[in-house]
């Protein structure tokens, strides 16, 4: 690492001057005169690039991103002031929450423009640069999978009209179609990972219960699987019942709801067991941190207060299945996608409606109590 120097007299004059064309730039820019610009005689970006880069603390770095970062901050600062009220819902006129809502789509058309420029110019530069700085911000914001999950869904949602389709007719795959294209060509390269870098690929797969593989018609590949599951350990770290004497069917409605439920609450159960706080609100801090974590909402006062009670609870067996399942799986369940419980959109909760005599919210309560408990206690790790 470079040491950081003082600049000489003739190098902070350089870095001023450079300062100054970049704001002539950025107002050439504004006032539609980029070609009035390119005309002007004298240095330009190329030529400051050249003096520049051989100082130290990374200087012509810093001077370029700093009029971007300025732009940023400014526009950060005008999202937070008009969507803090709209969050809050401080604005009771109808009026004024539609203004506010058009201005943020408008600020948010202004980073898509800014994103679309220089997500390109960093996917190319991404594959010749030997900066690891750009190649690790890459991929890292590449590798967000369930994020994508979110965002398409959100999407094909709220801009049908974006996506393809004319009328009820699907015309084109759209982002859900590259998303499968996407996943594709992950589950082919990471059958490679798992050879090439297994030491790297093994804390990964220690803390899933299924593994990702391609499937083919004309061949089995569990040879292949039983192989990667005993090499990488798979499983292992993942907080349910993730041996081969499982006895639970993963596709099923009630075990596709709870399984990442309960692997959230056990998470949170084991970052509160045996730890103390200064004040109720920093733990109230920390669990609305770790119930926020992976979903769109909020947790709430009720999901909070709820989740207080797992650091009173032992480790989840098949054993204390059930006071799990009384005491913080099903009271979350009922403050969230329960709560308005004759609407319920999730599959598993479905159930519960069509059975016979599920007429009122304590009827539906008990039977979701019954299902629950049965359940978690398949999934559940032996004691």
């Amino acid at each position: 690492m470079q040491k950081s120097k003082k600049l000489t007299e003739r190098q902070e004059e350089l870095v001023n001057a450079f300062r100054a064309y970049l704001q002539t730039a950025i107002t050439a820019e504004q006032f539609g005169q980029r070609a009035q610009l390119s005309a002007l005689p004298g240095a330009k970006t190329a030529n400051y690039c050249l003096s520049l880069a051989e100082l130290s603390d990374n200087i012509l770095a810093r001077e370029l991103a700093a009029p971007v970062d300025a732009v940023v901050e400014q526009i950060q600062e005008a999202i937070i002031a008009f969507s803090r009220p709209l969050y809050h819902k401080t604005i009771t006129d109808p009026g004024k929450e539609k203004e506010y809502e058009d201005i943020l789509c408008k600020l948010d058309f202004a980073l898509a423009l800014i994103s679309r420029r220089i997500h390109s110019l960093i996917s190319f530069r991404a594959k010749r640069t030997k900066c690891p700085d750009l190649l690790l911000d890459h991929i890292g914001k590449m590798l967000h999978g369930a994020e994508a999950v979110s965002l398409i869904r959100k999407y094909q949602r709220e801009f049908p009209e974006d996506v393809g389709r004319d009328g009820t007719t699907i015309v084109d795959g759209g982002f859900t179609e590259m998303f499968a294209w996407d996943t594709y060509e992950r589950v082919e390269a990471l059958n490679d990972f798992a050879d090439e870098f297994p030491d790297y690929v093994k804390p990964a797969a220690k803390s899933m219960h299924g593994w990702p593989m391609l499937a083919h018609r004309h061949t089995k590949n569990r040879k292949r699987f039983e192989d990667l599951a005993s090499r990488l350990e798979l499983g292992m770290d993942y907080p349910l019942d993730a041996s081969e004497g499982a006895r639970f069917r993963p596709d099923s409605p009630f075990v596709r709801y709870l399984d990442p439920l309960i692997c959230k609450l056990t998470y949170v159960h084991g970052q509160t067991l045996n730890k103390t706080y200064e004040s109720p609100d920093k733990e109230t801090e920390d669990l609305r941190r770790w119930l926020w974590d992976g979903q769109d909402d909020r947790p709430g006062v009720e999901e909070v207060e709820i989740a207080r009670v797992l650091r009173k609870l032992p480790h989840l067996t098949k054993q204390t299945a059930t006071e799990w399942s009384e005491k913080v799986v099903v009271p979350l369940i009922m403050a969230t996608d329960a709560r308005h419980w004759q609407n319920c959109e999730e599959a598993a909760l479905k159930q519960i409606l069509k059975q016979k005599g599920v007429k009122s919210r304590a009827t539906f309560k008990s039977r979701l109590l019954s299902a629950v408990s049965a359940t978690v206690r398949r999934l559940a790790r032996p004691a």
